[in-house]
């Protein structure tokens, strides 16, 4: 809360256009909602993490939920866009991530946090049950398309219907566009990695990556193919 608090203060214009962030897990979306905070303030933010959120979301008015200079979170493009209209209002912006990286970052989180939903599951087994049983394949791809294989249609949607979109590694630069884009001064921004006791890539038995890279191929399809982009 003495976090939020520092946020409170609105610092964009009141005409600045609204945003839409659809935060994928893991992809330094901590990172960019201190940025919203900073620029619209807490109080004309609504951030959805959890399926609580998302169910309060959708119980408001329309009215009220198109009166937040700010939304977005956790969820499917399609719930956003039932819940919000066609989005066109908003300076729409994603951040992405090797799909990896995301999924070990996530186990992290999750075998670190006593207060996550599964962390009593995740943390009596190792990455490997956590990768079987657990992680959702295809996340990524998931949630901008709604299916597990389209990662034509998840490319086309990043690069075509969302106004600004980063790679996990490029979240500075995308929160200086956000600065600009609201016409708001912009403050340092620093990307932080919270994980502690972290299992990581190099933890990984061969076998295991290669199971991981087949799971998420998809994924892994998407994020080479935004790779080139900015190459």
């Amino acid at each position: 809360m003495l976090q939020l608090l520092k946020f409170k203060r609105r610092r964009a214009a009141w005409d600045a256009k609204p945003t839409f962030y659809l935060h994928i897990p893991k992809c330094a979306g901590s990172t960019l909602w201190e940025v919203i905070w900073d620029i619209y303030g807490t109080r004309n933010v609504f951030l959805a993490k959890s399926r609580g959120q998302r169910a309060r979301l959708s119980a408001m008015p329309m009215e009220k939920r198109l009166s937040y200079s700010a939304v977005g979170g956790h969820g499917g493009l399609k719930f956003f866009r039932q819940t919000l209209g066609d989005l066109s209002r908003y300076h729409k912006i994603v951040t992405l991530r090797d799909p990896i990286d995301r999924v070990i970052s996530e186990y992290n989180y999750i075998r670190t946090r006593p207060q996550h939903r599964l962390h009593k599951v995740v943390a009596a087994g190792d990455f490997e049950t956590y990768m079987k049983e657990t992680a959702e394949p295809n996340h990524q791809v998931k949630l901008l398309t709604g299916f597990t294989d389209q990662s034509d249609r998840a490319f086309e949607i990043v690069t075509e219907f969302f106004d600004d979109w980063c790679l996990s590694a490029e979240v500075g630069g995308m929160a200086e566009r956000l600065y600009e884009a609201t016409g708001t001064p912009p403050r340092p921004v620093a990307h932080k990695n919270r994980a502690r006791s972290a299992f990581s890539r190099r933890d990984l038995a061969p076998a295991t990556l290669n199971l991981l890279e087949e799971q998420n191929r998809h994924d892994l399809a998407l994020f080479e193919a935004l790779q080139r982009t900015r190459a």
